[in-house]
């Protein structure tokens, strides 16, 4: 799944886009009118053409939303809605769950843990016609995230913007259950999970305030 992540990247790579920073080269696509990956472009795909959100796509929906006026930091927390999803979520209110969900989506449609509750409840209703293709948004935004690095070092930390965002990914690494540890190190911060031998870096990319 990562060819084609990689191939659209490669493309920005020979205008010389990705000779800056990680925060610009994002920056600089997401803002741009001209860029098919222009965010209010991509807000737009989602709503008309949810079927074609590639890995591309998902890349600059979820590293994009850091330059959105809207954009939270702890994610969907806090929200009604967020609340009522756990709830379901533990009740195994499916049914509800996909409600609730397809309302945070509608907010950040890169929301990790309201697209992953929402997938596994789809996954559940088998009669259940994904029209909004969440599931397949769920892979791709995994695909995404999971190219910007192994996480086996803090060199090649695994890059989230949501706090929040590291307890998902934690698990589809299996490391449930894991040890948390903060570490900040050049201006950056990371959060460390450790379970048994097994460590995984995240960095917490909060680059809006430095490039605005």
């Amino acid at each position: 799944m990562k060819s084609k992540l990689f191939l659209s990247i490669l493309i920005l790579v020979s205008s010389n886009v990705l000779s800056q920073s990680f925060c610009e080269e994002i920056k600089s696509v997401v803002t741009d009118s001209t860029s098919q990956y222009f965010y209010p472009l991509l807000l737009e795909k989602v709503k008309n053409n949810p079927e074609k959100i590639d890995e591309a796509d998902c890349y600059y929906l979820y590293y994009g939303q850091v330059f959105q006026s809207n954009f939270r930091p702890l994610g969907s927390i806090g929200y009604q809605e967020r609340m009522d999803l756990e709830i379901a979520m533990r009740n195994e209110s499916y049914n509800k769950v996909i409600r609730l969900g397809k309302i945070l989506l509608e907010r950040n449609p890169v929301d990790l843990t309201s697209l992953l509750y929402t997938a596994m409840c789809i996954d559940k209703k088998k009669k259940y016609i994904d029209n909004e293709y969440i599931a397949q948004r769920y892979s791709n935004l995994l695909s995404a995230i999971f190219f910007t690095g192994d996480g086996k070092t803090k060199e090649t930390a695994i890059k989230i913007v949501c706090m929040e965002d590291d307890y998902v990914l934690k698990g589809v690494l299996g490391l449930l259950g894991g040890k948390e540890q903060l570490m900040f190190d050049n201006n950056k911060s990371y959060s460390v999970w450790v379970k048994n031998d097994k460590k995984i870096y995240f960095e917490d990319v909060y680059c809006k305030k430095q490039y605005e």
